[in-house]
C-alpha cells in the first residue's frame, strides 16, 4: 500500500491509478526528489515498470515543430471529462506537455498511447 500524493488515502494502485481519486500516480509523484530534478536529470528507467521513462523519452527526442529548438520543459496536466466527471471534478485524463524553452510552443502527449508504442 502507498499513500496517494493527490488524495492522501492509503491505497493499492490499479494500473498506476489511485482507486479513490482516479489520478495517475507515477514514481516521480511518490519520490519528491525526482519531481524537483530538471529534465536532463530525469531517471532514464522507471524501476517499477522496467521501461524507459516517458518524460526522459520525450526530452531526448524533442524538437520544436515551430522553431526546431531541442530543449524543452516537461510537465503533467490533468483534465476532467464530460458529464458526471466534469460535475464531480474528477480529473482522470492525464497528459504530458513539452514547452519549447526558446519560443514557448507547447506539444501535448497522451501517455496511454506512448506506453503502448
Amino acid at each position: 500500500m502507498i499513500e496517494c500524493p493527490w488524495c492522501s488515502s492509503q491505497v493499492i494502485l490499479d494500473q498506476d491509478v489511485c482507486p479513490v481519486c482516479q489520478h495517475e500516480v507515477l514514481a516521480k509523484h511518490l519520490d519528491p526528489f525526482l519531481s524537483e530534478q530538471p529534465n536532463d536529470a530525469v531517471v532514464e528507467y522507471d524501476n517499477a515498470l522496467g521501461q524507459l521513462d516517458l518524460t526522459a523519452q520525450i526530452a531526448n527526442e524533442f524538437e520544436c515543430s515551430k522553431c526546431k529548438h531541442d530543449e524543452c520543459d516537461i510537465d503533467e496536466i490533468a483534465m476532467t471529462g464530460a458529464g458526471l466527471s466534469k460535475l464531480l471534478n474528477i480529473q482522470y485524463h492525464h497528459f504530458l506537455y513539452a514547452s519549447c524553452l526558446q519560443c514557448g510552443f507547447v506539444e501535448i502527449y497522451n501517455p496511454n498511447i506512448l506506453h503502448n508504442r
